[in-house]
């Protein structure tokens, strides 16, 4: 072989060797289309064991019933990790034992798995309520609104937050509960709030429409409704 053709054959395997090389690289760091689907990715980053003997403030027969849950929940979880079943009620009895980060980030998980559900969203709220985290919950319920827009708590819940905990969103009370309204026409719990948010908030003239709207649509709330509406007079 002259030194010409070894020359070539040398580059050639050059050229393959760092090809190889390349190829080896970016598969390495390529990451997973969807690795929170990953059944195994699930369950590093969230441990569903539950220590139950830091349960307070909740009876023998209640404590009875979350371990007959859990154990229930466990066999669904073996055979699935992304059971739904199964991680609402490692959330919910996380959440009844006080254990809410916990809880918190197995609702998020959940709404990862299942984001067209409110249940969990709602469950989520709950639990940053409890952490304090006001804005995290303001848009867990934004989301349940959005999957359950016919769901009255969802809506009395976020107003609840804007006004006892995120005042700088009182007033967009009224448009939350018109937006109920348009899903749920003429609902006394909208109604009667509204009426009360104008009325705190010294609205008279739309805390009288709607206090009125009440009586017209739940005239047996009358006798409580007018003297309220007297004394707005």
């Amino acid at each position: 072989m002259n030194s010409k053709n070894l020359k070539i054959i040398l580059i050639i395997l050059a050229v393959t060797i760092i090809a190889s090389l390349g190829i080896l690289y970016f598969s390495k760091d390529k990451p997973l289309e969807n690795p929170e689907n990953n059944p195994e990715n699930i369950e590093k980053e969230i441990s569903f064991e539950i220590d139950f003997s830091k349960a307070e403030k909740i009876s023998e027969d209640q404590l009875k019933i979350l371990k007959s849950d859990y154990k229930s929940a466990v066999e669904k979880y073996k055979q699935d990790p992304n059971n739904f079943s199964a991680l609402m009620t490692f959330a919910f009895i996380n959440y009844q034992l006080g254990n809410y980060e916990s809880a918190r980030d197995i609702y998020i998980r959940v709404g990862k798995i299942s984001p067209g559900n409110y249940n969990s969203f709602w469950n989520l709220a709950n639990c940053l309520i409890r952490l304090k985290d006001y804005s995290g919950a303001e848009q867990a319920y934004l989301k349940a609104i959005e999957n359950g827009p016919d769901q009255t708590r969802h809506y009395t819940a976020l107003a609840e937050i804007y006004w006892y905990d995120m005042p700088e969103k009182k007033s967009e009370i009224p448009d939350l509960y018109k937006k109920g309204l348009a899903v749920l026409p003429n609902n006394y719990d909208f109604l009667i709030n509204l009426a009360s948010y104008y009325k705190e908030t010294g609205d008279k003239a739309n805390a009288l429409k709607y206090f009125q709207e009440v009586i017209d649509n739940y005239p047996e709330m009358e006798n409580e409704i007018r003297p309220i509406i007297k004394g707005l007079k």
